[in-house]
């Protein structure tokens, strides 16, 4: 009852609000985030946390995948929903390279950004699956997006959202669940395990667009050591995420070339360090967040 309570809630405060402004995609990045995060996702705080829900199939079945493969804007259809990643946190942050990388675009730095931390869904259903959508504004462009996990089955009872790397590319699994997700999104690409990086590194944030773009093949997301929450008894990563205070490195960001990446599973040795995610506010629970904040998932394409 909560829950619905929130919507409700929501959707009367949203009344006035509309869809992103005609505009919008020519703003300057700063403009953006500040829009969203103000206007939508502060506007639409949970009071009380909603419960988090099981891993939908048969709506994933349903849902529009190509419309996640291909839309450019920030915002998801009025009609979207989650069937995956129903629930997480968002904070605003900045990527800050490191000043010997080779890498083009975005991954030279951006100053704007939203990080969703999420998991897939309930973890008394399948475990605990975490997951995290990224977001770098540009001025008067799209913005560039990516979407990582730690596995596609997860960390099983480790109720520790910072335990383990995550990466845009992830190993096939062979267990039921997995399996049939995979086949779902087969039919948008031919590499459901794998998101491309090459929007990334095409333009900056102040909205050059790069002669050459050069991208990793794969990123590594590893999470500060010094944030550390309880593996044991399960509860609530939500409460955990809002306990990071602003300001706060939550990931190294490790690359590997196209040049050096291999089907052998050996890309972790050969990453270099690109730059680090930093928090730039609280992480928030909110409608908006978990309803129509949209994270475009590039398709990979096979080099």
């Amino acid at each position: 009852m909560q829950h619905l309570e929130e919507i409700r809630k929501f959707w009367h405060n949203a009344q006035d609000l509309g869809s992103l402004p005609d505009d919008y995609q020519s703003w300057k990045a700063a403009q953006k985030q500040d829009f969203l995060w103000n206007s939508r996702i502060l506007k639409s705080k949970y009071d009380q946390l909603p419960p988090l829900r099981k891993i939908d199939i048969v709506s994933l079945f349903f849902t529009a995948l190509k419309t996640k493969m291909d839309r450019q804007l920030d915002e998801a259809p009025s009609n979207w929903k989650k069937a995956i990643h129903a629930h997480g946190s968002v904070a605003k942050i900045k990527f800050i390279s490191t000043n010997n990388t080779s890498f083009s675009g975005l991954f030279k730095g951006a100053d704007y950004g939203l990080l969703r931390l999420s998991v897939t869904g309930d973890p008394s259903d399948r475990g605990f699956a975490p997951g995290l959508a990224l977001k770098l504004f540009v001025d008067e462009n799209p913005s560039g997006n990516f979407s990582a996990l730690v596995s596609l089955v997860g960390q099983d009872k480790n109720y520790n959202f910072f335990a383990n790397e995550l990466s845009n590319i992830v190993p096939i699994a062979k267990s039921f669940g997995p399996i049939v997700t995979n086949l779902i999104f087969t039919r948008v690409t031919k590499y459901p395990t794998k998101l491309y990086l090459e929007d990334l590194g095409e333009i900056g944030q102040h909205g050059q667009k790069e002669s050459k773009a050069y991208y990793p093949a794969q990123v590594f997301l590893v999470p500060n050591p010094n944030i550390k929450f309880a593996e044991s008894p399960p509860h609530d990563f939500r409460n955990d995420l809002a306990t990071i205070p602003t300001g706060t490195s939550v990931y190294t960001v490790y690359g590997v070339s196209q040049e050096e990446a291999t089907d052998k599973n050996d890309n972790r040795q050969k990453a270099k360090i690109i730059g680090h995610i930093e928090t730039t506010s609280e992480f928030v629970s909110s409608f908006y967040g978990d309803s129509q904040l949209f994270f475009r998932h590039q398709r990979f394409r096979n080099r």
